[in-house]
C-alpha cells in the first residue's frame, strides 16, 4: 500500500469507527506504529483535523465537523475498490464476519449517483466465481482465533509440528507471543491461492519464528497478555524472511506407483501416467513443500511407493521410521503395566 493510499485508508477508518490506537491502526493497514504516527503528522499537515486522547480508552480521533468526501475517487477506483472486494472471496481475514461488505455498503451510499449507476454495470458483467477457493486450507481452521490473539496481545499454545537439527517434524506444544500474520499468494496454474503465517516470538527456540497456520493441530488463547517488542517491525522481518521460507517450502513434483486398492484415496492435484494391468498407476502430485509430499504419501499408507525424488523417498522412510520408533516405545510400556 502506498503512503497515499494509506492516509486516505486511516481518514476512512477514524471517520467510520471512531477513536482508534495507533497500534489498531497498524495492525489492520499492515505497518509499523511508527509508520502511523508519521502518517498522522502528515495528515495534520494536510490540515486534516486529527486530535488525541491520551491514557486508558485513549487515540486518534476525527473532529466531529470534519467529514470526508467520498467523491475523492475517480470513478474508475470506485468500480475497481467495489470489484475488488467482491474477487476477494473467502480470503477475508475475519471469519464469519461480513464487516469489510458493511463497509463497502457505506462506501458506496456516499459515492455520487452516477458513480453507483457504473457500479452496478460493472457486477452485471463481470463475475468473479470463487468456488474454487472454497476447500482450498489457506486459512486454517485456527485462523480467526489467531487473529484476535495478534490484535489483543494474547499468548498461544500451538500444537505444530516443529523441526529440529537432529529430527524430522514432529508434533509439540509450544508457546508463543503472536506478533502478526501474513498472507503469502502463491503461484498456481489452476487457481488464485495462498498461504497464512504466523509470526511469533517462541518460547523453545528463544527467537521469532514463522508458523505455517495450516499446519497447526492444536491452539490454545492464554490469559496472558504480551506486547511485542517496540522496535518490531513486521513488514522488515517478512522481507528478511521470505526468502529463506521460500527455500525451505519450494513446490515439489512427485512420481508414485499407487496400487489399485489406494487409488480412492487419491487427492489434489495429480496426473495418472499409466495404468498397470493390476489396477495399479503410476501418477505424478504436486505437492507445495517437501513437509507436504511427506504427509500425502504417509495418508496412502503401504499401498504407495515413491518413485522420485530421491530427497521425498528418503523423508518419507525417515518419517516412517521415527513413526515406527513411536509406536515401539509404546507397546513396552504398555507391557509393563
Amino acid at each position: 500500500m502506498q503512503k497515499i493510499e494509506r492516509l486516505l485508508a486511516i481518514t476512512l477508518l477514524l471517520q467510520t469507527r471512531g477513536k482508534m490506537t495507533a497500534q489498531r491502526l497498524a495492525s489492520i493497514l499492515g505497518v509499523s506504529a511508527r509508520t502511523i504516527y508519521r502518517d498522522i503528522d502528515a495528515l495534520s499537515l494536510a490540515h486534516v483535523p486529527i486530535a488525541m486522547d491520551y491514557g486508558p480508552g485513549g487515540g486518534y480521533y476525527l473532529a466531529d465537523h470534519y467529514h470526508f468526501d467520498a467523491t475523492v475517487f475517480t470513478r474508475e477506483e470506485a468500480v475497481s475498490l467495489v470489484l475488488g472486494v467482491d474477487m476477494a472471496g473467502n480470503y477475508s481475514l475475519f471469519a464469519d464476519d461480513d464487516g469489510l461488505h458493511r463497509a463497502l455498503f457505506k462506501l458506496e451510499a456516499a459515492l455520487p449517483e452516477e458513480y453507483r449507476a457504473d457500479i452496478q454495470a460493472a457486477r452485471e458483467h463481470i463475475l468473479f466465481d470463487t468456488t474454487a477457493w472454497e476447500d482450498d486450507g489457506t486459512t486454517g481452521a485456527f485462523l480467526e482465533r489467531i487473529r484476535h490473539a495478534v490484535l489483543t496481545g494474547h499468548r498461544l499454545d500451538l500444537l505444530y509440528p516443529w523441526t529440529t537439527r537432529q529430527a524430522m517434524p514432529a508434533l509439540r506444544w509450544l508457546r508463543v507471543d503472536p506478533y502478526g500474520l501474513v498472507y503469502k499468494g502463491l503461484t498456481s496454474r489452476q487457481v488464485r491461492t495462498g498461504v497464512w503465517y504466523l509470526v511469533a516470538f517462541c518460547h523453545a527456540s528463544q527467537q521469532v519464528e514463522t508458523f505455517r497456520v495450516g499446519y497447526i493441530q492444536d491452539l490454545r488463547v492464554r490469559q496472558e497478555r504480551i506486547q511485542p517488542p517496540p522496535n518490531f517491525d513486521l513488514q522488515i522481518y517478512w522481507k528478511e524472511t521470505r526468502h529463506h521460507l521460500a527455500e525451505q517450502e519450494q513446490p515439489l513434483t512427485a512420481t508414485l506407483r499407487v496400487k489399485a486398492a489406494a487409488r480412492h484415496r487419491l487427492r489434489g492435484n495429480y496426473t495418472v501416467l499409466r495404468e498397470e494391468a493390476d489396477g495399479s498407476v503410476l501418477i505424478r502430485v504436486q505437492q507445495e513443500s517437501l513437509q507436504e509430499a511427506v504427509a500425502y504419501v504417509l495418508s496412502l499408507g503401504s499401498e504407495a511407493v515413491v518413485l522420485s525424488p530421491a530427497r521425498l523417498r528418503a523423508a518419507v522412510l525417515t518419517t516412517a521410521e521415527r513413526i515406527a520408533a513411536l509406536y515401539r516405545e509404546e507397546v513396552k510400556d504398555a507391557s509393563n503395566f
